[in-house]
């Protein structure tokens, strides 16, 4: 039971007292084991309360995901509803101590724990992905859930983000998934938007900062107002993201991983995109100094590069497949094959393999990198990092 009063509420003290009670509380539990073990028990398990009570508010249940969370919920609800049924013909009585133990440390369930498979990678990780209905934010979005993780899914398009939404929660289960909308331009709406993501799962540990646009125009036909939208998406945006991330984090003081989808762009110049160009090497720039700051609380900072990721990506819908298939004198096809054929090794890249990027530095398969660049682009002499 968290100690708080909702005629005074001390919101500043609660937060300040919840570490002493949550070790009192291990400690207890402990002491409880110790008590009722037979030689035979199996070894302690989590120690950690997995209701929280908190009077005038309601009650928390924290488990390893949510779908696990909200079941324990369920339960507490239902025993809730024993104790008041009880309570109106009699007292209600728990069972004695010894009991409960054993019950909770039965051998034959201990048995069936064991074979339990083994957590995936990402299990118990939440993700925030801004621009998580299009392309490479949904395909991100299914390798992180296919590692077990949470996700929340940020998108300004609402129709898109419902539709990603129900396909993922289709195939993940609705607990796994969230949505939300989020404008990276505005600072009110990404605070919100990290608010929702901390209500729904609890904390944060992985963003992924994918929102953005393309343009292309020829540098005397580049308007003010292009240049501020590439700059106030694929800039300030992943400004506004990080910052709200690195809040988070820092309050958690468990580390996190930020992976930024920037773009070959970034570091290889490109004719007719110079506001696009500009703004991309600033997203890469940004996370080079985001590495240094968040390296002392293992606040992991990287970024991938695609290229030329046509197939299922929105940014190429539109006027921007128009204008870079102008740019090189050919069609959608034709600018396909050309992207092709221009790369080192002569392949396509799809969503998937961006994502499959994100994974690695999203993941601890990468625990020993920050300020690092992944270039998934087929091979671009241009772009080579060093």
């Amino acid at each position: 039971v968290i100690e708080f009063d909702p005629a005074n509420p001390d919101i500043d003290a609660v937060v300040a007292n919840i570490p002493e009670d949550i070790a009192a509380y291990r400690v207890d539990y402990q002491a409880y084991y110790d008590r009722c073990k037979h030689d035979n028990s199996p070894a302690v398990r989590d120690p950690n309360a997995v209701v929280y009570l908190m009077p005038g508010v309601g009650m928390f249940t924290f488990a390893k995901d949510k779908a696990t969370a909200r079941i324990s919920g369920e339960f507490y609800v239902n025993a809730i509803n024993v104790m008041r049924g009880a309570s109106t013909v009699s007292t209600y009585v728990g069972l004695p101590e010894q009991e409960a133990f054993d019950i909770e440390y039965w051998l034959l369930e201990e048995a069936k724990l064991a074979r339990m498979p083994k957590p995936k990678s990402l299990a118990g990780q939440i993700a925030l992905v801004t621009g998580g209905a299009g392309g490479i934010g949904k395909a991100t979005a299914v390798r992180l859930l296919r590692e077990g993780a949470c996700v929340v899914l940020a998108d300004i398009d609402e129709t898109a983000l419902a539709a990603a939404n129900d396909e993922l929660a289709g195939a993940f289960g609705k607990d796994f998934v969230r949505p939300v909308i989020v404008n990276v331009t505005k600072e009110e709406a990404v605070i919100a938007g990290f608010a929702h993501a901390v209500v729904e799962f609890g904390g944060l540990d992985i963003l992924v900062s994918n929102a953005g646009l393309a343009s292309s125009a020829p540098i005397e036909e580049t308007t003010l107002e292009l240049w501020n939208k590439n700059m106030d998406i694929l800039s300030t945006g992943y400004f506004l993201v990080s910052r709200e991330a690195f809040r988070l984090f820092r309050a958690q003081k468990i580390g996190g991983n930020v992976v930024f989808v920037a773009s070959k762009n970034g570091l290889a110049a490109s004719p007719n995109a110079s506001a696009y160009c500009t703004a991309k090497a600033a997203e890469i720039h940004l996370a080079r100094c985001l590495a240094l700051e968040g390296a002392g609380e293992q606040i992991r900072v990287n970024v991938v590069n695609p290229d030329a990721v046509l197939r299922g990506s929105k940014i190429w819908a539109g006027e921007w497949l128009e204008q870079r298939a102008s740019t090189y004198k050919t069609d959608k096809d034709g600018l396909e094959e050309m992207y092709r054929e221009r790369s080192l090794l002569k392949r396509s890249v799809f969503p998937e393999d961006i994502a499959e990027a994100i994974y690695f530095f999203a993941s601890d398969a990468s625990a020993k990198s920050t300020g690092n660049i992944i270039n998934v682009d087929a091979g671009n002499a241009q772009s080579f990092t060093r």
